[in-house]
């Protein structure tokens, strides 16, 4: 293996101090203009390249970022979580990537113990802790949704037109011939179940639609959950499920309950990404483009770290109307906003 060529070849080669190299090749300190073309063109002949740790060690940089994954300790974090993580990442990484940063993705209690430049939470909730510390240390931190709490309204965190659309899908159920339409939902006090509840709310209140809310309870599969909603006296005749495993669940219930969809039920979900996953009905969906979002969340946090401001976060969602709420059987299919 060839020797890694250092400072001290460089100043060997041109007779120059050790701190008067570093200054030449760091554009720092007071060296002449000719000293420092001499250092450079040794430090070329030699084939000199820089130590990245010794120079992340003087900037305090090590070009790397991390994405906090929250929920790994939830039961069903698996399917529930990481569809929408596994697209976040990959569009962030790319970015990242493609400016020159690391990604590493990490849970939120061993954030503190990797170096790191800066962050990426996914849906902070109240009082997220890391939120607050990163600010208290000066470190970075960019957030998918925004921060919950009032003295974070500074830190940039990733918007959607996500209640628009909400209301757009949700009307679309009612026009389609339902008048009980439900939502199941986690427990999770995190920013997209909760604005996700509350866009639902104020549609129902605005349409007069009754508010029927399914959530699941510590420790309980969706499926439980779901049996239990397309089981009450009142059922409900359209669902709209949090994420694409409630989507399953629901269809599962139906199936065991002896309900068609969309004869007698019409489905709708959110979901990481608009492609269809081959249910055994089409679900429509309500897209989030998880993975536009990591991108744009790391281009946010590298624009930071190079200090600039990143501007307004905003990724417009996607809604894609399948079989399980055309009741004509046509699957019509439309981009969303």
């Amino acid at each position: 293996m060839t020797p890694r060529i250092g400072i001290r070849d460089v100043a060997r080669a041109t007779g120059l101090s050790i701190t008067t190299v570093s200054h030449a090749l760091s554009g720092k300190g007071r060296v002449s203009e000719r000293t420092r073309d001499v250092v450079r063109a040794a430090a070329e002949r030699l084939g000199y390249q820089p130590d990245p740790i010794a120079a992340g060690l003087a900037s305090g940089r090590v070009g790397v970022i991390g994405i906090l994954v929250e929920h790994v300790s939830s039961r069903h974090w698996e399917h529930t979580y990481r569809p929408y993580y596994a697209a976040f990442i990959s569009g962030a990484t790319m970015l990242a990537v493609e400016r020159d940063h690391a990604v590493v993705v990490l849970p939120t209690a061993l954030w503190g113990k990797v170096p790191l430049d800066g962050v990426i939470i996914v849906d902070p909730a109240h009082g997220d802790p890391i939120v607050t510390e990163c600010r208290r240390r000066g470190k970075p931190v960019v957030t998918d949704g925004k921060p919950l709490d009032p003295d974070c309204a500074d830190v940039p965190g990733i918007e959607s037109d996500s209640d628009e659309t909400l209301h757009v899908l949700l009307g679309g159920l009612r026009d389609a011939g339902a008048s009980r339409i439900a939502l199941l939902t986690g427990t999770e006090p995190d920013s997209y179940t909760l604005d996700t509840e509350r866009a639902y709310r104020s549609w129902a209140a605005a349409n007069g639609n009754p508010v029927i809310i399914e959530a699941l309870q510590p420790g309980e599969s969706p499926a439980v959950a779901a049996e239990r909603l397309l089981s009450r006296p009142d059922r409900p005749d359209a669902v709209h499920g949090l994420n694409e495993t409630y989507g399953e669940a629901l269809l599962g219930a139906a199936r065991r309950l002896g309900l068609s969809i969309p004869g007698d039920l019409l489905v709708t979900i959110m979901c990481e990404t608009a492609e269809d996953k081959h249910w055994e009905v089409p679900l429509s969906v309500l897209s989030l483009e998880a993975e536009r979002r990591g991108a744009v969340a790391a281009a946010a946090l590298v624009d930071l770290l190079s200090g600039e401001e990143p501007g307004r976060l905003r990724v417009p969602t996607r809604l894609v109307i399948r079989e399980s709420t055309s009741r004509s059987g046509a699957g019509d299919t439309g981009g969303g906003t």
